[in-house]
């Protein structure tokens, strides 16, 4: 099964209520072999630019290495990739995105030329894969808004449900918080994203005034200007497991946040990581110092579960949920994606098992 193409969609989307007139651009990666099979994924960063971006690299960088190849062999191809991204002057960092969504997209033509599914192959871990409510805090609200919102989600069968704060007063913060535990009681997960806004000491010193709270887990607290520093002395403090490096996509600086920073929660995105291949090895590293891993993408849970039901040390992946509009994964595929009472469960469809719904391809694609 060699490759004979690797083509790019851009998806132009409306995001937000529709009265804001907002949209953003979404990649989707097609893979296509010489037998009529097609690999799809997702990724890239939702920007024109980035998409852009993501579509020279594929062209000019990992095309030639990738068409007339065994599709099969995919270690060696991601291997080449990676190479070819870290070379002297090359893209490094940037690159790592786009090197996972082709991955991925083999992945699912792997599982389809075999007619197995892709977390199965991965390992078949689990066969349900839970999953949390991420849509709270993509602009600013107040915290009532806020806690209104925790409650919609856990109505809807939620069981974790995540906000993120927009802006860093302390006093906002805090309230936000209570209101939403609130709302929430006492038995579910509530987790909180402070987009790595504080200064070391004030991070600690929040930390410390949250813990009443019962945080499930408190995520990328602290400025990355010494995010090791930072993280290590928030550790100290918090009752909460220690989130974060969803935008750490290589094994080494992984390694450095757990050995290093205290991590308890490796979030590094499911594309930026390199795709399953790449999450894969972090993964077993994260394994090996008892640490969780949950990645980071409340717009990929179509993608992430497969992962996360491969794995032993999976903790939980993210989602957008369905009744907000910001994401496209419960649009976009027919039948549709679902996550249903906080789960995703896994299914016996060969790859991915998910099918592009071309009317809906039809009529955002640029």
């Amino acid at each position: 099964m060699r490759i004979e193409k690797v083509e790019v969609i851009t998806l132009k989307h409306p995001w937000g209520p529709p009265e804001n007139g907002m949209t953003r651009d979404w990649s989707t990666i097609l893979v296509h072999a010489d037998n009529g099979l097609v690999g799809i994924s997702r990724g890239g960063s939702a920007s024109s630019r980035s998409n852009s971006e993501n579509r020279g690299l594929i062209e000019q960088e990992f095309a030639p290495l990738l068409i007339g190849a065994d599709a099969r062999r995919i270690t060696m191809l991601w291997q080449q990739m990676y190479e070819t991204a870290w070379r002297y002057r090359g893209p490094g960092r940037s690159a790592m995105g786009t090197i996972g969504a082709i991955d991925v997209a083999l992945w699912d033509l792997y599982g389809k030329f075999l007619g197995e599914p892709v977390w199965r192959l991965l390992g078949g871990y689990r066969d349900r894969v839970p999953v949390y409510a991420d849509g709270i805090g993509y602009f600013d609200q107040t915290p009532e808004e806020i806690a209104a919102l925790v409650k919609k989600h856990a109505d809807l069968g939620y069981n974790a449900v995540k906000f993120h704060l927009t802006t860093p007063e302390p006093d906002l913060a805090l309230e936000k918080l209570r209101l939403s535990r609130e709302a929430l009681g006492p038995d579910k997960k509530l987790m909180l994203d402070a987009f790595s806004m504080w200064d070391g000491p004030l991070a600690v010193e929040l930390a410390r005034q949250f813990n009443p709270y019962n945080l499930y887990w408190l995520e990328e607290p602290a400025r990355k200007d010494d995010e090791i520093g930072n993280l290590r002395m928030v550790r100290e403090v918090t009752n909460a497991l220690l989130a974060g490096g969803e935008s750490e996509g290589t094994l080494y600086g992984v390694l450095r946040l757990i050995t290093e920073g205290g991590l308890q929660v490796v979030q590094t995105d499911i594309f930026g990581g390199g795709g399953y291949t790449g999450l894969m090895r972090i993964a077993a590293v994260a394994g090996a110092h008892h640490v969780y891993i949950a990645p980071h993408g409340a717009q990929y849970p179509d993608i992430n579960c497969h992962f996360l039901a491969a794995v032993p040390n999976g903790l939980m992946i993210p989602a957008c949920p369905a009744t907000e509009p910001y994401q496209i994964w419960s649009k976009m595929y027919k039948p549709a994606f679902e996550v249903k009472g906080g789960e995703v469960e896994m299914t016996d469809r060969p790859g991915l098992g998910l099918e592009l719904d071309w009317d809906f391809v039809a009529e955002y694609r640029v």
